[in-house]
């Protein structure tokens, strides 16, 4: 008895690269997504607003212990992305959820200079939902969502950008 196998096929990686290329990236005042309409999609990662300034809530912060970390990290990264945004939802030990700024000891005005360099013109009404999640032991992760991607901005390795109650 012989099973009927599936012929596998190699994708283009033209096709593939022309795709991607072709995708809309994120600029300021487009509308993120919601979370019930994109709740089957799995996130991909872009570092297009990463904050690299080296402060606490950077990913070159002095808080983040080596390459380990960072291995760990994209370990994370790794395992998040075979989830899909509504399996994360549901899953508490991903601890990913809207981030309220005012819960925060984050400014939002920090978060949103990272995504445009005038903040002065900002209407914070036009600011993308910041959404975090949790990629190892306290460390989170905060970003926005726009087409599915998770765009990455913040790394809090402590857990130290929420207020303590």
């Amino acid at each position: 008895m012989s099973k009927k196998h599936k012929k596998f096929e190699i994708p283009n990686p033209l096709q593939t690269l022309t795709q991607i290329e072709n995708s809309p990236k994120y600029s300021f005042g487009a509308v993120s997504d919601k979370l019930n309409k994109i709740k089957q999609d799995k996130p991909t990662f872009a570092f297009d607003f990463l904050s690299l300034k080296n402060s606490r809530f950077c990913f070159n912060s002095n808080l983040i212990a080596g390459v380990k970390e960072y291995q760990r990290i994209f370990q994370g990264f790794k395992t998040i992305s075979t989830k899909t945004y509504d399996e994360l939802s549901k899953d508490r030990s991903y601890h990913f959820h809207e981030v309220d700024f005012d819960d925060t000891t984050i400014p939002h005005s920090d978060f949103l200079k990272c995504l445009v360099s005038d903040t002065s013109k900002i209407n914070i009404d036009n600011s993308p939902t910041v959404y975090q999640f949790k990629v190892f032991e306290e460390a989170r992760v905060f970003g926005f969502i726009y087409r599915s991607v998770f765009y990455l901005v913040f790394f809090d390795r402590n857990h130290d950008g929420y207020k303590r109650k």
